[in-house]
């Protein structure tokens, strides 16, 4: 019986640091695969970088703290071109996806605490929580609407290559809608909390997040299941000879 090959989505991220400073919401550095956690309750021990990442550093005032945070593609989702006949009786190949979710880390390696900072680290530490939080929102509507997404992604063609490439850009489109969203939405959080102590200001943002986060809790998807799936050798085996 013929296999049908499948092949891994790219891990795609949103490469997006927040922090508590106005005008200063984007880091441009890579996802550090090592020092990563799902997200949850965040404390001062998780902010393990040494400096400030990437423009963070250079300016005339440092950051209280800045957080990197990430969307990816569970690495273990997998497209398979399934081989069908069309009406002229030619096989083409349709794509079929499984496994595809999307989870919400922090990089603990890249993210950055300022231990000589002169503001209230409960009030900064629940601001960095609430960035960590509009990233898992996202993580979790774009997990709501998979089913959709899937069912109107009749992606067909006439090699295996092409209807994964296709298949592959069609999922790239929407993670990148949702990154335009989650930047637009962590700035304009930065913009009305970061002008100094806006406890009232921060207050408020933390009854819109949980609202948010309690709308979509149950399209949340555990450390557990980013479990890469086992590698299958799929290649002939040779019968043993008498």
């Amino acid at each position: 019986m013929k296999q049908t090959s499948h092949i891994p989505l790219l891990l795609l991220a949103l490469s997006l640091g927040a922090s508590a400073q106005p005008d200063q919401t984007r880091v441009d550095t890579g996802l550090d695969s090592t020092d990563v956690i799902t997200w949850r309750r965040l404390q001062i021990s998780d902010f393990h970088g040494k400096r400030p990442p990437g423009a963070f550093g250079t300016g005339m005032i440092r950051p209280v703290a800045v957080t990197c945070a990430y969307v990816i593609i569970n690495p273990a989702a997998r497209i398979f071109p399934i081989p069908i006949v069309d009406s002229t009786a030619q096989t083409i190949y349709r794509a079929r996806v499984e496994g595809l979710s999307y989870h919400a880390l922090m990089s603990r390696s890249c993210s950055w605490w300022n231990r000589d900072l002169g503001v209230s680290p409960a009030y900064v530490l629940q601001h960095e929580q609430m960035h960590f939080d509009i990233f898992e929102i996202a993580a979790r509507r774009l997990n709501r609407d998979v089913p959709g997404l899937l069912k109107v992604m009749d992606v067909r063609g006439p090699t295996v290559q092409a209807v994964v490439d296709r298949a592959q850009r069609h999922i790239e489109r929407t993670l990148a809608r949702a990154q335009e969203e989650t930047a637009g939405r962590n700035h304009k959080f930065d913009t009305e909390t970061s002008f100094g102590f806006e406890l009232q200001r921060q207050a408020s943002w933390r009854m819109v997040l949980d609202r948010d986060l309690q709308q979509v809790k149950d399209y949340a998807v555990t450390l557990e299941e980013l479990t890469p799936l086992p590698q299958i050798d799929e290649r002939p085996r040779r019968r043993p000879t008498q």
